[in-house]
């Protein structure tokens, strides 16, 4: 038990090396060895436990994701499959297009983000997916949704390209009314053909 706790601490010392090395420095400028002084460990246990600074760039975003989903869900104000789900979609857009991990891959390296937008899903965009896919089940239950087989990822694409025009909206300061205009265009997508 002890070397699983051990196991675990140096995970989470090693995600929390690599996105202060990236938020620092970006990708491409973040190396194994920044990365393994900053998490207290060698280069090559550093490459025994990520493999490479690309694995452990993406593990440190999955973490970020599956982090943030957690804290939205658990925070979620409770009301119809409909009303979390909206709350959700706009939260998680607000959270991560603030997140100085993002901003700082974004910024300095946004070819790294560019095959999750054109060419496949990565683990992150999954485990957004998967939330809403529950709340869309949630909102079939109780009748508040009326969904298709493609709506919960129409409902991530909207959300990943508010994203990533957030630093667009933000540099023109309508971010906060683009995100309610968001609000707006979900619940009555999802809400179209649901009896009241």
């Amino acid at each position: 038990m002890a070397s699983q706790r051990t196991s675990t601490d140096g995970e989470t010392r090693l995600l929390a090396a690599t996105r202060e090395s990236v938020i620092l420095h970006g990708v491409r400028r973040t190396t194994a060895n920044d990365i393994a002084e900053r998490a207290g460990i060698s280069r090559m246990t550093f490459y025994r436990r990520a493999g490479s600074v690309e694995n452990a760039v993406l593990a440190t975003l999955t973490e970020e994701f599956r982090a943030a989903t957690a804290t939205l869900r658990s925070s979620s104000p409770g009301g119809t499959g409909r009303e979390r789900l909206v709350h959700f979609a706009v939260d998680s857009v607000r959270v991560f297009a603030t997140s100085p991990l993002l901003a700082s891959i974004a910024e300095r390296d946004p070819e790294f983000l560019i095959p999750y937008v054109t060419d496949r899903f990565g683990t992150s965009q999954q485990l957004v997916l998967e939330e809403i896919t529950a709340l869309l089940d949630a909102g079939l239950t109780d009748g508040s949704i009326s969904a298709r087989a493609g709506t919960a990822t129409l409902v991530l694409l909207s959300l990943q390209g508010v994203a990533i025009s957030s630093k667009v909206l933000l540099k023109n300061h309508s971010f906060d009314e683009a995100l309610n205009e968001l609000g707006i265009m979900l619940d009555s997508y999802l809400h179209h053909g649901t009896t009241p």
